[in-house]
């Protein structure tokens, strides 16, 4: 039998023990996770900034599930605008000797108590921009872990919240205008997925931040499943095979050429810009472009038979997705006409309809709409190609480097394919697959350097695109809106690829990029013309712009 004594004895030392690991855990909880209420107001210029504790200050930080992290306490407080007038401020963690970077930190912020996203800490810290009219009040509520795959085993967190009055971080460009039919989307790294976009101003999950590379994307729909996406929230999946055309916002801005180097300014619309961003006598914020060439559905007569009877017709249905076949063995005139059907009234993307009869000029009868879709003309090629050009696209994006800018090639039959050391690669794999775009992320435009060379609008004395001995398919000339008519005067930069020469074009159609099997001698500067009517290696791909009127013939 166990002496009495004994078991009091273990007792003892079993509650002494239990006392001591409470104060063990109870002081390691406190220094790691804790943190010190403390009632404070300051103002920031005309911003009342409240909140418990201005510090952020977690010890022995482990790396930890998203699921997990969004469980941990939250960080409170208020921001309040206490003038007359509206007034925008920026919101950023300013660190105070972390031991861990930015890009391991992973956060959930609050918005009036509405959770508006999780993303990764930026290297600039900002984790929201916004506005609040007189009086206005908004609550914040942040919460942060380290990321699960970080190299971290461990490391101390100390960040202070900072809040300035005025725009800081993003750079400022022209809001994307969206047209009925469009829907904003953000891609997902971690998922691997599009999603549907939140288009108010927010550096969680935002849909665009061109100083990150990060450009602007909208999608249409399919018929059966556009009534679904337009009703659902922010968040939404996208699913691929519901998309049918891929949209790329490209900002207003002229620019200049500093020691060799392209430096954007992106401008209002009452400003000097760049040639591409005035449209029938409008000056517009911007324009869309698609992100892909135009493909043709797998059960298109044209791919089936690979006739050209009927693939070269201007009725055919456009695909500007990823993984679409190619549209191919069509007149360049052609083609434009088929863009230009994308307004029809029952169109396949959602479009506002414009009527159901085409003329030979480009216009159609009783357009009524606000929007004009067309083949792109080469000024707004150009303008893509300056832009990627920049600190703002691919040029600026520290993964590629030197030649590597232009390497990657769409070797494929197919939309969003990217060729790279012999093999194909689709669109969204990181930095090979994005590679082929203009940012060398998923956000840009993609094959401008690669999968078929690509008509772009332009005629004059030299070319005489619409003289009917042309190849280009013409047979009368369009609306003067839908060409250029130069290729500019500042020629040395417009195409400064060793293997393009515009003066030695003839007098048939423009292409830009290269196209497959040609390796990396050429790359978005690059411009040919192309002597063939019909071919298997031409292509193009639409604009888009929002104008307040338009040329409306009446029948």
């Amino acid at each position: 039998m166990i002496n009495r004594k004994v078991i009091s004895l273990g007792c003892i030392v079993l509650s002494f023990i239990c006392f001591i690991m409470y104060f063990i855990f109870r002081d390691i909880n406190s220094e790691s996770s804790k943190i010190t209420y403390q009632e404070k107001e300051e103002m920031i210029g005309d911003i009342i900034f409240s909140y418990i504790d201005k510090s952020v200050y977690i010890k022995d930080m482990i790396p930890t599930l998203d699921k997990f992290g969004i469980m941990n306490d939250a960080f409170t407080f208020t921001i309040k605008n206490n003038s007359q007038e509206p007034k925008k401020y920026t919101l950023s963690l300013i660190d105070e000797q972390s031991t861990i970077k930015n890009s391991d930190i992973r956060y959930e912020l609050s918005k009036n108590d509405i959770v508006i996203g999780i993303d990764t800490l930026s290297n600039d810290g900002i984790i929201d921009v916004g506005e609040l009219n007189s009086k206005q009040e908004v609550k914040y509520s942040l919460k942060l872990w380290l990321n699960y795959n970080s190299e971290y085993l461990v490391g101390t967190f100390r960040k202070k919240i900072g809040v300035t009055e005025g725009e800081k971080g993003q750079i400022s460009v022209n809001k994307p205008v969206l047209v009925n039919g469009m829907i904003p989307v953000y891609y997902d790294i971690d998922n691997n997925s599009w999603y549907k976009s939140d288009i108010e101003d927010s550096f969680i999950n935002t849909w665009y931040d061109y100083s990150e590379q990060k450009w602007a994307n909208a999608i249409t729909v399919k018929q059966n499943r556009r009534d679904f996406y337009e009703k659902s929230g922010v968040g939404t999946k996208i699913m691929p095979e519901d998309i049918n055309s891929f949209w790329v916002w490209i900002p207003r801005f002229n620019y200049e050429l500093e020691n060799n180097t392209i430096k954007i300014h992106f401008v209002k619309e009452s400003e000097v810009a760049y040639p591409a961003f005035s449209f029938a006598n409008f000056e517009i914020p911007g324009f869309w472009i698609n992100k892909f060439e135009s493909g043709l559905d797998e059960e298109n007569n044209c791919i089936k038979t690979s006739l050209t009877k009927d693939c070269n017709k201007s009725d055919i249905k456009l695909y500007f997705a990823p993984n679409y076949p190619f549209s191919t063995r069509i007149t360049m005139a052609n083609l434009f006409y088929a863009i230009r059907k994308m307004e029809f009234n029952e169109n396949i993307y959602g479009f506002q309809g414009a009527g159901s009869k085409l003329n030979y000029d480009g216009t159609i009868n009783n357009d009524g709409n606000n929007l004009d879709i067309h083949m792109m003309k080469n000024s707004e090629w150009q303008a893509v190609a300056l832009l990627s050009d920049s600190i703002y696209g691919k040029r600026g994006n520290k993964n590629y480097q030197g030649d590597e800018q232009m390497i990657y090639q769409n070797n494929s039959n197919y939309t969003g394919k990217s060729f790279y050391q012999e093999k194909l690669y689709d669109y969204n794999i990181t930095l090979v697959g994005e590679g082929a775009s203009t940012t060398g992320n998923i956000t840009g435009v993609y094959d401008m350097a690669g999968g078929k060379r690509e008509y772009v609008m332009i005629d004059n004395e030299q070319i005489d695109l619409f003289n009917g001995k042309s190849n280009s398919g013409f047979t009368t000339k369009v609306k003067s809106y839908y060409y250029d008519n130069d290729f500019l005067s500042d020629t040395t930069l417009q195409f400064k690829d060793r293997y393009s020469n515009h003066n030695s074009i003839t007098s048939e159609p423009i292409t830009r990029g290269g196209y497959k099997n040609t390796g990396n001698i050429f790359n978005v500067y690059s411009v040919n013309d192309y002597i063939n009517k019909i071919s298997l290696e031409t292509n193009s791909r639409a604009c888009l712009v929002s104008i307040k009127e338009k040329e409306n013939d009446k029948e």
